[in-house]
């Protein structure tokens, strides 16, 4: 089974008085497990494509299955996006008045008879990214951008999702850090068995993928490797 499989995809918007078509007839496979990253110019459909696999925006025509699941047959949407999806981007998406540590432990009240195993899992998890004790216990709001993309990642990693999008999640952060940060989020990724589709341009990056591709003129091209760096 497929952890991603879009067939004939076609997939238009409209832009005032005109009709853009972004995807037309779109094939494109990933296998569970794999590390696939996604490169292209701005505008060509990189955002839209994790979108779709992430059931926020639907294909016009063809189909969009994730773990076998059609996506257009969806009834309770953010209920399986929180079962099976980690979504990342260069917003942080964690409450600023807590800290790491009780981003993490959301949705476990601290009389619940499992909280202190999952408190250790989120500690263990936030110093395994390379957060420190007294960062982890800072509220989200006092911390450095690059901290807060390493409790982000934690914070998704808590909920054990089988597919990871990650959407240029570390463009706001400088080459060194933002490298840094993806070898990260590789390294557990791998550990996990985790499926990966990252959008970036980050050639350092791209070298450790499985597969590379291409989105251009509405098509998802595989590269061979000698083609990644250009």
């Amino acid at each position: 089974m497929f952890a991603v499989e879009i067939k004939n995809v076609l997939k238009r918007f409209s832009s005032g008085d005109r009709m853009n078509v972004l995807f037309n007839d779109l094939n494109f496979t990933v296998q569970e497990g794999e590390l696939v990253v996604v490169q292209g110019k701005n505008g060509a459909g990189k955002s839209t494509l994790l979108n779709m696999i992430a059931a926020m925006t639907p294909p016009n025509k063809g189909t969009v299955s994730v773990f076998g699941q059609d996506l257009l047959s969806l009834t309770r949407r953010p209920e399986w996006r929180m079962e099976t999806i980690g979504y990342i981007t260069d917003a942080c998406c964690l409450i600023p008045y807590l800290t790491a540590k009780q981003n993490l432990l959301m949705g476990v009240p601290s009389d619940d008879p499992a909280y202190e195993r999952v408190e250790k899992q989120a500690v263990a998890l936030l110093l395994e990214l390379g957060l420190n004790e007294q960062v982890i216990n800072e509220n989200v709001e006092g911390l450095d951008v690059k901290d807060q993309m390493l409790a982000t990642i934690g914070r998704i990693f808590m909920t054990e999702p089988k597919l990871i999008l990650a959407d240029e999640p570390t463009k706001a952060l400088d080459g060194c850090e933002g490298i840094e940060i993806l070898e990260r989020l590789l390294s557990f990724s791998r550990r996990k068995g985790t499926t990966v589709i990252m959008v970036s341009n980050e050639n350092h990056f791209i070298d450790q993928a499985d597969r590379t591709f291409r989105m251009d003129n509405g098509r998802v091209i595989p590269l061979e490797p000698r083609e990644r760096a250009l």
